[in-house]
């Protein structure tokens, strides 16, 4: 689903069916490109169609990339690494993530992995397909050639609920890769989210890691999910997100943003500011250009959302 803006200037539906820019890479794995941008911030007011872009890993300087891949079982892996800052979300089935010296990192869904810059190799020693959706956002090149990082990081505990309040769904796993002073590729942390907040109208709110500038900071310690949890990102920046809506109305807004939308659980719909609405599922997903829009969960089970938010142009 694509959302952009009619000749009007009011938030409209543009495209709604499967994406198509599908490719079965040599190693069997299929890569379908949902969307890109090219540069800092991002253009979301020409009508082009950027998910029409040439489908390869790497981003554009000052881009992103948004894509899902199915991982077939048994398909072998491939160790390759890109100067970027990746969000991958395990959509469905299992999958392993191996880094140098054979650490391995197992993801389920709801899983999400935050990798910075790191090599690594995917491999599905499952029975069943495993669809992960991945945003690259082009980052800083190490410092002097050296792929010198902060190595494991003591991670926050998650935040506690107000008294009184149950989350409706578990909270989020992520898992950060960064290097160690020796060049290799490591774990960060992971463990739970740690910045969990309820919103006033019942959604739960999670940053799982942002940036503030593009190209994107991949080589500090920082813990970038311990940011304020603004909405629009910042500027030349991104956040990633998920938020766990649960039965419920909505609230019109809009960002300066390009946002890349993946429902993992649930349903929902998005209503737009002349009516015009929207049903998602679990497995679908959404790319929404500074839409005035609201998220509005008229079932009766809690419909979990992950956003990565990037910075985008105003209107001229």
């Amino acid at each position: 689903i694509v959302a952009g803006h009619n000749e009007k200037g009011l938030a409209t539906i543009i495209m709604d069916g499967p994406a198509k820019n599908q490719q079965i890479r040599k190693l069997g794995h299929i890569s379908t490109l949902i969307w890109s941008s090219d540069e800092a911030p991002a253009e979301v007011w020409t009508g082009e169609d950027f998910g029409a872009r040439e489908n390869i890993i790497q981003p554009p300087p000052n881009g992103s990339g948004f894509r899902i891949v199915e991982f077939p079982p048994g398909v072998p892996g491939m160790m390759h690494r890109t100067n970027t800052l990746d969000y991958a979300v395990c959509m469905s089935g299992n999958i392993d993530m191996e880094m140098d010296h054979g650490v391995t990192v197992h993801m389920k869904p709801h899983d999400i992995l935050v990798q910075q810059g790191t090599i690594h190799s995917w491999l599905n020693r499952g029975t069943e397909p495993c669809r992960v959706a991945f945003v690259l956002i082009d980052a800083k090149h190490p410092p002097n050639n050296q792929l010198e990082g902060p190595g494991p990081q003591e991670l926050k505990p998650v935040e506690n609920f107000p008294e009184g309040k149950k989350p409706p769904l578990p909270p989020i796993r992520r898992i950060v890769t960064t290097h160690d002073e020796n060049g290799d590729a490591v774990v960060m942390s992971d463990g739970l989210a740690p910045q969990r907040i309820l919103r006033s109208r019942g959604n739960v709110s999670t940053l799982i890691w942002g940036s503030d500038e593009t190209p994107a900071e991949i080589w500090t310690a920082e813990d970038f999910g311990m940011r304020k949890n603004d909405i629009g990102p910042p500027a030349r920046g991104s956040w990633c997100r998920v938020i766990d809506y649960p039965p419920g109305p909505g609230r019109m807004h809009r960002t300066e943003s390009i946002d890349y939308v993946v429902c993992l659980s649930g349903e929902i719909d998005m209503e737009l500011d002349d009516g015009e609405m929207v049903h998602m599922s679990a497995g679908d997903v959404m790319v929404q250009q500074a839409n005035l829009h609201s998220w509005i969960n008229s079932g009766s089970e809690t419909c979990r959302i992950v956003f990565a938010l990037i910075d985008s142009k105003p209107k001229s």
